[in-house]
């Protein structure tokens, strides 16, 4: 039933091996722990363990006692063995069980050499359930891509913003809500995400929280899928996203704006795969190249809307309707402005006069500077109308 096992990993040995670990002709990997002996008769089980799960152990980040307990097929075996070479196989669930043939809840394998165990399960639900992490797959399809290749910029910036908006949201998660300033370093830490590999079929990347989740299979990087996915899933509708950007507050509108431009900017389709060990969630979504511009286009309206404004009166001292650019002077303090102008106002402005004396409304919008991840604040003329003399 298990088939022909060669010996892999030993980890404990007292006259025989007695916690190991092996593997069949098909590749299938098994945790084997011994669990009684007379010198005649020998009882064992054996935990079929993915990638995944046997790095999370090698590692000590989930210890032995609950990988025995959750398996991720939902089953063991327990293997009889006479000392003639007789054996009896059957599968087991994990609360049949002797508690005494389980290890101590603090009990971790132990290795004195650094196992080699190589890239988990492309799968993102599968690698979720074996690592006890939350799982994120993009894939991307650029446009005439021959090769599965990116721009290493282009990823990058794809990352960094990614990583951005999950700390935005996990601020929004915890009820912490800010536009500006430092996010607190422990959301930052429970909202980080790790590259684990790439893959085929697409250009594709894997994405894995830093953070397990608890027992109870909930983490914040968990709750910050769920809200990102949902925003994804708003795809290029317009109410759906406003209203979704409106009730995430924060800076949640800008950094998302960010990685919608950064993911357009490939001219690609979008597919995410998520996978959490929690049952009840988990999604796959598929987004096209118009949706995603549009969805861009929409959100960056959405942004300017959102942001800060501030009016006051000013000398209009430059106006370009086609750079969609203004330059004006507040008059008061002489300060000076320059930037775009919001598409709604360029009918509006498009007739003032140089030099004339307005009342100029703009709105604050904070970019990222792709490159070098540092927070720029901009001014978007929304409003120009006449000054009261």
């Amino acid at each position: 039933m298990l088939g022909q096992l060669k010996l892999e990993e030993t980890f404990h040995y007292f006259d025989i091996p007695r916690l190991f670990t092996c593997k069949n002709n098909a590749g299938s990997r098994f945790l084997v722990i011994s669990t009684f002996d007379d010198y005649e008769t020998y009882e064992w089980l054996y935990l079929p363990i993915s990638k995944d799960r046997f790095s999370s152990l090698i590692s000590k980040a989930i210890p032995l006692r609950y990988a025995l307990t959750n398996p991720e097929d939902g089953y063991l075996f327990f293997v009889s063995s006479e000392f003639s070479g007789n054996a009896k196989v059957e599968h087991i669930l994990p609360e049949q069980i002797k508690s005494e043939d389980l290890p101590d809840s603090e009990a971790y394998l132990v290795s004195k050499e650094k196992i080699p165990v190589g890239l988990g399960a492309v799968d993102a639900q599968e690698a979720a359930i074996g690592s006890r992490r939350e799982t994120y797959n993009l894939h991307f399809y650029p446009w005439g891509m021959q090769l599965p290749e990116l721009d290493a910029m282009a990823l990058g910036a794809i990352l960094m913003s990614f990583q951005e908006l999950a700390n935005a949201l996990g601020q929004y998660c915890k009820g912490e809500v800010t536009l500006e300033g430092a996010i607190p370093a422990d959301i930052l830490e429970a909202t980080k995400f790790r590259a684990t590999q790439i893959f085929e079929g697409s250009f594709g990347i894997q994405l894995k929280s830093k953070s397990m989740n608890d027992l109870f299979y909930s983490s914040l990087a968990s709750d910050v899928l769920l809200e990102l996915t949902n925003l994804l899933e708003s795809r290029d509708n317009e109410d759906n996203i406003s209203n979704k950007l409106h009730s995430l507050k924060g800076r949640v509108a800008s950094k998302y704006r960010r990685f919608l431009k950064e993911v357009t900017k490939l001219d690609s389709p979008l597919k995410i795969q998520w996978g959490s060990p929690n049952s009840e969630r988990g999604n796959v979504l598929s987004i096209s190249r118009q949706e995603l511009k549009n969805a861009y286009a929409l959100v960056n309206k959405i942004d300017v809307d959102m942001s800060e404004s501030v009016v006051f009166k000013a000398e209009l001292l430059g106006l370009d309707v086609e750079t969609k650019r203004y330059r004006v002077k507040h008059i008061p303090n002489n300060e000076h402005y320059t930037g775009k102008i919001s598409e709604e106002s360029l009918q509006q402005v498009a007739h003032s006069e140089i030099n004339g004396i307005y009342e100029v409304t703009l709105k604050k919008v904070i970019e990222t500077n792709s490159s070098s991840g540092a927070e720029i604040t901009k001014w978007v003329l929304v409003k120009l109308n006449v000054a009261n003399k």
